[in-house]
């Protein structure tokens, strides 16, 4: 996998070694949710546990042997969604704005043109938030079973029944949401094209999968 994107995915590894079950965590990708209902559907009493805690307790790096023949599966999110995610997200954080200061000082939120520019010029791979998807997932795409986020409820049905036999139902965390499918509606052109320079190859895997599912 790339270089730069090696400590996000390390960082993020999701394996379940009783089931082989190897889940390629992404950032803005419903991670959160996905975790929670994997857990869930293993132990109902692992809903007692924070997902800092959960996120914890399944980071773990399986062998070569264990990866190679583990289920592994992946939920990609629309391209644009999710940058416009990442925007509502980390880029009004003030935290992320007293440090970056994509608008030109410490407190001003930047828009989404600010934001995406300075990502391209900047600090692109500096954050797995903003790390384009594919760069993420370790190995070839056709090793994973490949869900989408807006078909995740049927999609995680399918894998826990497969790999863990059972599916608890999907543990929503709203707490987080961005409403950026709404945004998206409202970006112009300029911040669009911006998009589509950072996230070239995301989104001709994301329409590829799209065309196949």
């Amino acid at each position: 996998m790339a270089p730069h994107a090696r400590h996000a995915m390390i960082s993020r590894v999701c394996y379940f070694p009783e089931y082989n079950l190897y889940y390629a965590r992404l950032p803005k990708c419903a991670n959160t949710t996905i975790i929670r209902t994997l857990a869930y559907s293993i132990d109902p009493k692992l809903d007692q546990i924070s997902t800092s805690g959960l996120k914890t307790l399944f980071n773990r790096l399986p062998s070569a042997r264990e990866f190679e023949n583990a289920y592994k599966f992946v939920v990609l999110r629309e391209p644009v969604v999710r940058a416009v995610s990442a925007w509502r997200n980390k880029g009004h954080s003030k935290v992320f704005i007293r440090k970056h200061r994509y608008a030109g000082d410490d407190s001003t939120i930047p828009n989404l043109e600010q934001f995406l520019t300075a990502l391209r010029d900047n600090d692109y791979f500096q954050n797995a938030h903003f790390l384009p998807q594919t760069d993420m997932i370790p190995g070839p795409l056709d090793d994973f079973e490949v869900g989408m986020l807006d078909q995740l409820e049927p999609f995680l049905e399918k894998v826990c029944t497969k790999a863990i036999g059972n599916y608890g139902g999907l543990k929503s965390d709203r707490k987080v949401a961005t409403d950026a499918r709404k945004r998206v509606l409202e970006i112009s052109d300029r911040e669009r094209a911006l998009i589509e320079e950072l996230y070239a190859k995301d989104i001709q895997v994301y329409q590829d999968c799209r065309n196949t599912n």
